[in-house]
């Protein structure tokens, strides 16, 4: 038995979890799939790794044809064996973060599973910095995909509720940015910035979601690294505990292209509501077009600030989103204080990491939090989630296992 029948319980009960009433999972079934996906993830072809996302559902689920964005069925003329060797073969047909692969019941054996087709659902639009606006999530099916091998991530739809990385299994947590310590602590940094001053919260919406979509894309590289920011007033005294190795001189800031947008979407809102006034405002089409140009302009910048992150070693930014240096090295004295699990909210028990569980970098970067507690680190893991790491207060840390927890940053 390769997945432990424990597990397969626990990813059935947190599927009931989100509804009840409507289950019809089977234990063998999704049994069969988390293995053939897992093996399959193993395999390599063309000395690559095989990336495969599996879909259960039937094939007389209701979809919508023909609109744009929606979810369109790519249905095979004849079914096929649910196998790894199956997989292997008709992975490379489909790119996993928006395609599954769907299979079913076989109608003449309820004990076997077969690959009927596949289900496409467009990506586009579903960050905050897309040019394109957002149209449907994927269907509301049991999910199953390999990124990287040895990982596993189990999805409803659009949202991760179960991972098994290196033979451990997780839920994953709320995300850290809204709603405990690890955002209050990017939070502390931009409210000193002018930016926020003048632009508000619409500015550290901005600001959250730039620093979301950059873990995305550091994942998606899967080198692994660690991404350090540091706050403005505690850049210097931070810096005395890393061994800088690429310094980087006069380089682009993030922060003003995130206020341009700010400016920009509030003079879009401002023009929609003297539209339906009937008055005149802002050129609509000069106006999206110029939206379109700044959020390409981000999603460079978040690009070149996560390609950093592939040479061995740290990313050092500050809380204007501007890269210091890479490839440095984090020189802190070992951390002997508590390390615990977040969210620090009563609905999540706080339980103490066992950091000898983690190697170097894991340990590294608490050290450095240890020493320098205002700051936040990101650890990217080559076959796993993002952690999140940041000071509790001068006897404690907190530790977010997942900082990720959509499809797309899978």
């Amino acid at each position: 038995m390769l997945f432990d029948h424990h597990i397969i319980e626990q990813v059935i009960t947190l599927w009931n979890r989100a509804d009840r009433h409507r289950s019809g999972l089977r234990f063998d079934h999704v049994k069969t799939a988390m293995e053939t996906v897992f093996l399959a993830g193993l395999k390599r072809e063309e000395d690559r790794p095989v990336q495969v996302s599996v879909a259960l559902l039937e094939p007389d689920f209701e979809i919508e044809h023909g609109n744009p964005g929606d979810n369109v069925e790519l249905r095979l003329s004849k079914r096929l064996p649910f196998t790894v060797d199956s997989l292997v073969k008709l992975a490379p047909a489909y790119d996993p973060t928006t395609t599954s692969i769907v299979v079913s019941v076989n109608p003449d054996d309820a004990q076997t599973l077969e690959i009927w087709g596949a289900v496409f659902s467009s990506r586009r639009g579903r960050t905050r910095f897309d040019t394109e606006p957002f149209k449907q999530s994927p269907p509301e099916a049991l999910i199953i995909s390999t990124m990287k091998t040895g990982s596993v991530a189990v999805f409803r739809g659009g949202s991760v509720i179960a991972r098994f990385n290196s033979g451990r299994f997780s839920e994953p947590t709320p995300t850290p940015f809204t709603s405990s310590l690890i955002g209050w602590s990017l939070l502390r940094g931009v409210k000193a910035q002018s930016q926020f001053r003048r632009s508000g919260i619409h500015y550290w919406e901005l600001y959250r979601d730039f620093i979301d979509r950059l873990l995305v894309e550091c994942s998606r590289r899967g080198h692994g690294g660690t991404v350090i920011w540091l706050p403005t007033d505690r850049t210097v005294p931070s810096l005395d505990w890393i061994n800088q190795k690429y310094v980087m001189h006069e380089t682009q800031e993030g922060a003003p292209l995130l206020e341009e947008l700010c400016h920009l979407e509030a003079l879009q809102q401002k023009t929609e509501m003297a539209k339906q006034r009937g008055e005149e405002g802002a050129n609509v089409l000069v106006l999206s077009q110029t939206i379109h140009e700044v959020k390409r302009r981000i999603v460079e910048h978040v690009e070149m600030l996560a390609q950093l992150t592939r040479v061995d070693g740290a990313l050092i930014m500050n809380d204007r989103l501007q890269p210091l240096s890479f490839g440095s090295i984090l020189e802190a004295p070992p951390w002997t204080g508590k390390t615990l699990y977040g969210p620090d909210n009563d609905g999540y028990p706080t339980f103490h990491v066992d950091l000898l569980q983690y190697g170097t970098r894991h340990n590294s970067a608490v050290a450095f939090i240890g020493r320098n507690p205002e700051t936040v680190a990101f650890v990217l893991s080559q076959d796993g989630p993002v952690a999140g790491i940041t000071g509790k207060d001068k006897d404690a840390l907190y530790w977010w296992p997942d900082c990720l927890s959509n499809l797309w940053a899978v």
